[in-house]
């Protein structure tokens, strides 16, 4: 019997035994949730009614994702893709499925013995009727390029070799780079080999920034970036698209959020100095607008604002790393006082114009006004609302100890903090 067959036997035998798919012939695009009964896995839609009963089998905590498209990822390690109609969209198991909204694609990743097979496993593109489209046999940069299309290409990996494809899998740049980063405002970053520096190509693949830079930034949109200029300087420099150094050897460290180069957003980019140990904010012109002054400084969201913490402590590094305690603020580009500071442990980015807080041990909600809406009760780390509900999470009874996996019994709220869903595993 062939495995697809058998697959898909298997498959619609288990979403038969749920008692289907409750109203999965709506077509609407309503947000779905998912939900945990009786340690089976279900989902909800935003009034709290099932749409699918719970017979699913129970996915890590951090695997659990809110249903934006029309697709539902079923599976832990072995993932299968159904449509909200109950159907096998792609009639084959998977270490990993994304959907990309922008491209109108998905992207999955083959199944491996390796632990970390998502990450090095080979990757491939279906489209939304479950077609293949670029083949499950190209590998990607952990870290740099590739995680999705980017101004409708994508950087993949051939032979240790990286290049470029565009959505229907033609290759729009032929495997040549060592290394190169995705596309941002026209432009990506590239190095031919290791020995070399780095420049930035074209859509055409031809450096219109010839090779001189020992490390790079994305442009923004305003077409500025960060670069270091030679590989025993440790200061970074700004440059604009034409590669004119406009300004040299910053004398302080610019910070990202994550693990991309630092990059200006709203005009700005966190900066670190090293002697006060605190962070300011600098423009394009190298200049600290925002005075050096606090213990925690995040990028600037699209709104404009971002959290800032005075007296705060540093937990862990890099990905892991957290500011606790102290006092914190929201401020604007102006660096004027959006919320002023108050006391908190921790607090997160806002979304849909509330964000979590932790105060006295307990996490609840504030509004951009920084009144808190939603009384601070929770022990564990809400998630961000979203399409009007935040899920709320407690540790579970049933966590499998000495693994990666977590598991949390999960509940829904809504924005007046009355439960949709009561917490439950």
């Amino acid at each position: 019997m062939k495995q697809g067959f058998s697959l898909k036997i298997l498959l619609i035998g288990a979403f038969m035994s749920m008692a289907a798919f409750l109203m999965a012939q709506d077509l609407t695009k309503d947000y779905w949730y998912p939900v945990i009964v009786k340690g089976k896995m279900g989902y909800i839609d935003k009034t709290g009614k099932l749409k699918i009963n719970a017979a699913i089998e129970r996915p890590s905590s951090y695997s659990m994702e809110n249903v934006h498209t029309n697709f539902i990822v079923v599976g832990n390690t072995k993932k299968v893709l159904y449509n909200r109609q109950a159907k096998i969209v792609i009639d084959k198991y998977f270490s990993d499925i994304m959907i990309d909204e922008t491209s109108k694609l998905i992207k999955v990743s083959a199944l491996s013995d390796n632990s970390f097979s998502m990450l090095s496993s080979k990757k491939g593109w279906y489209d939304y009727s479950g077609k293949e489209v670029i083949p499950v046999a190209f590998d990607t940069q952990i870290l740099f390029g590739g995680y999705m299309f980017y101004e409708g290409l994508w950087c993949f990996e051939k032979d240790g070799k990286q290049g470029f494809m565009d959505t229907k899998g033609n290759i729009v740049i032929q495997p040549q780079f060592e290394y190169a980063q995705d596309f941002t405002n026209g432009l990506a970053a590239a190095r031919k080999t290791s020995s070399e520096l780095s420049g930035y190509i074209n859509y055409k693949g031809d450096f219109a920034i010839k090779p001189q830079f020992s490390s790079t930034g994305d442009f923004d949109e305003a077409g500025y970036a960060l670069v270091r200029i030679n590989k025993t300087d440790k200061t970074q420099s700004i440059i604009n698209k034409k590669g004119k150094v406009l300004v040299k050897n910053i004398p302080y460290q610019p910070k990202s959020d994550g693990l991309e180069s630092p990059r200006f957003k709203n005009g700005l980019v966190p900066i670190y100095d090293t002697v006060q140990k605190k962070y300011g904010y600098m423009d394009y012109t190298g200049k600290t607008v925002i005075p050096i002054q606090f213990v925690t400084a995040k990028e600037f969201d699209k709104s404009g604002t971002t959290w800032v913490n005075i007296g705060g402590q540093i937990e862990g590094k890099g990905l892991f790393e957290k500011t606790l305690g102290g006092k914190w603020a929201l401020i604007d580009t102006k660096g004027n006082l959006v919320i002023p500071y108050f006391r908190a442990e921790q607090v997160s980015q806002f979304v849909e114009d509330l964000a979590a807080v932790k105060m006295n041990g307990l996490w609840g909600f504030m509004n951009l006004k920084g009144e808190i809406v939603i009384e601070p009760q929770w022990k564990e780390r809400p998630g961000n609302f979203d399409g009007g509900l935040a899920r709320i999470n407690e540790k579970s009874a049933t966590a499998k100890e000495g693994t990666f996996s977590q598991y949390m019994a999960v509940g829904y709220i809504n924005k007046a903090g009355q439960f949709i869903w009561p917490i439950q595993e």
